[in-house]
């Protein structure tokens, strides 16, 4: 069995007119890429369609009150300005900068953010926004479950998510 737990912002909104509801959704569609749609009133076909072109998760009347809100917990960050040796583990659920070198043979465990100002050849597992990072040849890298290979050693790199899309990005040579 494999479970994934999201968190997920919810906009609501009560359908009146169709062509208002477009009209005032159509300059607001990249930024709904983020969100879900609570819809109250009717779903009407051009409105689905529109929807649907448009890759916007929807749900008709979710009934909001009834949930449990949960409450965002502030992020600590764990600062580390030492090497990270081999053999030493770090689990935390806090964000974590490393300012030196994370040696191979040593693991990092975060369900939050990493970032490296040293080189990392150990192994990094985290599960929050993005990890910034400098990969090292015999570093491991595994973000949100999902092992990643296309690293080029000696570069840095910017990874995060895009809906349920890893983006990597090159950010030093």
């Amino acid at each position: 069995m494999h479970i994934n737990q999201y968190s997920v912002s919810v906009m609501e909104i009560t359908i009146e007119d169709e062509e208002e509801f477009i009209r005032f959704l159509k300059p607001k569609l990249p930024l709904l890429k983020d969100y879900l749609l609570n819809i109250k009133g009717e779903i009407t076909p051009k409105i689905e369609k529109f929807l649907d072109l448009n890759n916007i998760q929807y749900t008709k009347n979710l009934k909001i009150a009834q949930i449990r809100r949960a409450k965002r917990q502030k992020s600590d960050v764990e600062v580390y300005d030492r090497v990270i040796r081999s053999g030493e583990e770090i689990d935390t659920q806090n964000s974590v900068l490393c300012l030196k070198k994370v040696n191979d043979g040593s693991l990092i465990r975060t369900a939050s953010n990493f970032i490296s100002i040293g080189r990392v050849d150990g192994t990094i597992e985290a599960n929050g926004d993005f990890l910034i990072f400098e990969k090292g040849p015999k570093g491991k890298i595994i973000f949100h479950n999902r092992v990643l290979e296309s690293f080029i050693d000696g570069k840095t790199y910017k990874v995060h998510l895009d809906q349920d899309e890893i983006v990597i990005e090159k950010i030093k040579e």
